[in-house]
């Protein structure tokens, strides 16, 4: 009898997240990224965020919020983990507080460009982009 052949897992799985919100964007995107390049292998929402769920470190905080978040699935008749982007919106309002997001965009704000800080920058490239009216994917590639 012939083996079907079933689609291999790609990259490296990120490491356990134990819920400290600055390393939230960087798990996110590593956890987001690995189930892209695995698309055949997690082909459904269900697929992606049990498995996602099990990438968080026990006895941590986010550990213990995964935990939450699967018997709250598993709970529900018939099971139901949710959507993928209704998962990443728990993700981010748990783990990605607004005063982390303020201080992350103060930190950008206070970086340095050549002879000003960022602010000074962007509010001169606001104005001078905002005078030749170019529309909006001109000002992102420009950017």
């Amino acid at each position: 009898m012939a083996q079907q052949n079933q689609p291999r897992i790609l990259g490296t799985a990120p490491d356990p997240y134990d819920g400290s919100p600055e390393k939230a964007s960087a798990f996110w995107n590593t956890l987001a990224n690995y189930y892209t390049i695995n698309d055949a292998v997690y082909a459904t929402d269900t697929q992606k965020v049990s498995s996602a769920l099990t990438y968080f470190k026990i006895g941590t905080p986010g550990g213990n919020w995964a935990s939450d978040q699967m018997k709250a699935a598993l709970d529900a008749n018939p099971i139901n983990y949710g959507t993928w982007n209704d998962f990443k919106t728990a993700f981010e309002q748990q783990f990605i507080p607004p005063a982390a997001q303020m201080e992350a965009i103060q930190k950008m704000h206070d970086t340095q460009m050549g002879t000003s800080n960022f602010a000074t920058w962007f509010q001169d490239w606001s104005t001078q982009a905002r005078c030749t009216g170019v529309d909006e994917i001109t000002k992102m590639w420009t950017f």
